[in-house]
């Protein structure tokens, strides 16, 4: 006598079909991740892309300029360190901050506190922590420090009394960032006979790279900048999956 077996041949093709069935949704589910990380990836070495190619063409700038302006080799040397450090110190906050942005007030301070020894004594910075998307947050960044090394050399800074006043305001309704950084207490200033690394990038870079523009003023009383942007430029969209 035959022992009857546990589950009928309909049984069993049932379960096949269940386990079947169980294989293609998991198979399913696969394709889709596989799907979204090579999307994912395609959208990460573009971002990538996008920043190399902005730092070396800042570097590249930074380093044929400084060359072309030195007096001597160590000169051009260490004001090409001096201008690299500073676009490390703007990467190095961006990372902290995992390249979302940073605050406007965090990102000014940050770059200002390099030419202090004492805190922010001779600066009065004003404005809203206002969020600045990565980008526009090294260029912002390395305009500031041009500013400042300006003021060290022959303005506001180089001198104990010197005062350097940084305001920014929000135009909502023409959706633009002003910013104005003038200077006081300085030496007498009169407008260079031509134009130095420091002028030509802040007037150059903000409109190639933040669509914006800078207007610099050899006011007698201290240089005046005043920076225009487009919120959308300087709050750049993050870059979704396609």
């Amino acid at each position: 006598m035959s022992t009857l077996r546990s589950h009928s041949p309909l049984r069993e093709v049932e379960d096949e079909n269940d386990q079947l069935r169980q294989l293609l949704i998991q198979a399913g589910v696969e394709a889709h991740a596989s799907i979204v990380a090579a999307r994912l990836q395609a959208v990460l070495i573009g971002e990538l892309h996008h920043r190399v190619k902005n730092m070396l063409g800042i570097v590249s700038a930074i380093t044929s300029q400084s060359l072309h302006g030195a007096d001597s080799v160590e000169s051009a040397a260490a004001t090409i360190s001096s201008r690299l450090h500073a676009l490390g110190v703007a990467h190095d906050l961006l990372i902290r901050e995992s390249w979302t942005g940073a605050g406007c007030r965090t990102l000014i301070e940050g770059a200002v506190l390099a030419f202090q020894a004492k805190g922010l004594q001779q600066f009065d910075i004003v404005g809203d922590d206002i969020a600045i998307s990565a980008g526009p947050a090294v260029t912002l960044s390395m305009v500031i420090h041009e500013l400042c090394t300006n003021a060290l050399k022959y303005g506001a800074l180089s001198v104990p009394g010197g005062q350097i006043s940084i305001k920014w305001t929000v135009d909502d309704e023409a959706k633009r960032f002003h910013l104005r950084w003038s200077e006081s207490g300085g030496p007498e200033v009169t407008k260079p006979s031509h134009k130095n690394f420091g002028s030509r990038f802040i007037e150059q870079a903000l409109p190639g790279q933040l669509k914006g523009d800078a207007r610099l003023t050899f006011e007698a009383s201290g240089l005046v900048c005043d920076v225009n942007i487009p919120i959308s430029t300087l709050q750049e969209p993050v870059v979704a999956l396609p």
